[in-house]
């Protein structure tokens, strides 16, 4: 099991196709200037994440420093209390800056 202090971990991540489509239909979307958040439960007790950035958003290194902003937001603000958390990135988040990814996240989360 990874130190909870140095990543986010396999079990956290979702991976497969099926389960981000599974959020995409039947999750709950809340709307930011950054990205699309969606969220759905998913009984398991502990939250998972996956972030879609599409390809006309940049390059790989922009898209993947997006990737890593998100990741690491959720990493340190996660809730556990059992969601499946879908980051869609729009293309005003290749200029945002940490600090604003972040506050989006957390407000975005209020009402969960």
């Amino acid at each position: 099991m990874p130190h909870p202090e140095r990543g986010l971990g396999k079990e956290r991540r979702l991976k497969k196709s099926r389960d981000i489509i599974w959020v995409f239909k039947r999750g709950k979307r809340r709307e930011t200037p950054f990205f699309s958040l969606l969220l759905r439960r998913n009984n398991l007790g502990y939250d998972r994440m996956a972030v879609v950035v599409n390809k006309k958003y940049g390059k790989a290194v922009e898209r993947n420093r997006i990737r890593r902003r998100l990741r690491e937001i959720f990493r340190l603000y996660r809730s556990d209390r059992g969601y499946d958390v879908v980051f869609y990135v729009k293309k005003e988040a290749k200029r945002a800056r940490f600090e604003d990814l972040k506050r989006t996240f957390l407000s975005s989360l209020e009402d969960r």
